[in-house]
């Protein structure tokens, strides 16, 4: 099944908390604003629930690709890109308290398989979400970004499923077992566009979901996982 309400929300991140203990699949929790006075919640996963609980991640300091020519052009807001449940989803119930909504045919979701360079396969790290020391968990490799982000004001551009309020589904959503979503181009991430005219992005899959997928996001016959894939 398609991934509901995706899209874009283009924000400026406001503040983050970093859940570690006491919850079965903790996230790093990002507050953020667009072009109201709300602040709303950007939830993203940094631990699964399944039999391998590792998040496999890519991080660039300096992140280029022609989608952010399109992002560059977008007003502060969410921006659907698809959706499966509803003709726009305006009238959906998780759009009756959004402030902003738009729906930008001309803008392409993200698909971390299909798209040409856009994240190295190959090079993903798989690590753990909290382990004792520095720069060896995935919270460490994505702090530094968000801390960045917030310090310059950048301007952030958060892929995934909006819930009215807020977006999760910030990672790759295809490949995945089948009572999760599936789709094609519709994987979560998200860019940061900064004063300097630089950018940063996060991606995050989970070590289970598998490629390559097929025109719907199932993973095809003879799949692997990504954790057997970089191994």
């Amino acid at each position: 099944m398609p991934v509901p309400h995706y899209g874009v929300w283009a924000c400026r991140p406001t503040r983050y908390d970093a859940e570690r203990q006491g919850v079965p699949t903790p996230h790093i929790e990002l507050f953020f604003t667009d072009d109201t006075s709300k602040e709303r919640r950007a939830a993203i996963n940094v631990k699964s629930n399944g039999k391998d609980s590792r998040l496999v991640f890519w991080v660039s300091r300096d992140f280029s690709h022609p989608i952010t020519n399109q992002l560059s052009d977008l007003d502060l807001g969410f921006h659907l890109v698809q959706d499966s449940n509803s003709d726009d989803g305006r009238n959906d119930r998780h759009y009756r308290y959004s402030h902003y909504y738009s729906q930008n045919l001309d803008l392409e979701g993200l698909d971390f398989y299909r798209m040409k360079d856009l994240v190295n396969i190959q090079s993903g790290k798989a690590l753990p979400h909290d382990i004792p020391g520095q720069d060896n968990d995935i919270l460490d490799k994505v702090r530094p970004i968000l801390d960045d982000a917030i310090d310059n004001s950048a301007t952030a551009f958060i892929f995934g499923a909006s819930f009215g309020s807020g977006i999760h589904n910030i990672h790759m959503n295809q490949g995945s077992l089948p009572r999760y979503d599936n789709g094609v181009y519709s994987d979560g991430a998200v860019l940061f566009k900064f004063d300097d005219g630089h950018w940063e992005a996060v991606f995050l899959a989970f070590a289970s979901q598998r490629l390559p997928t097929d025109g719907q996001g199932e993973p095809e016959p003879g799949s692997k996982t990504l954790i057997d894939i970089l191994e």
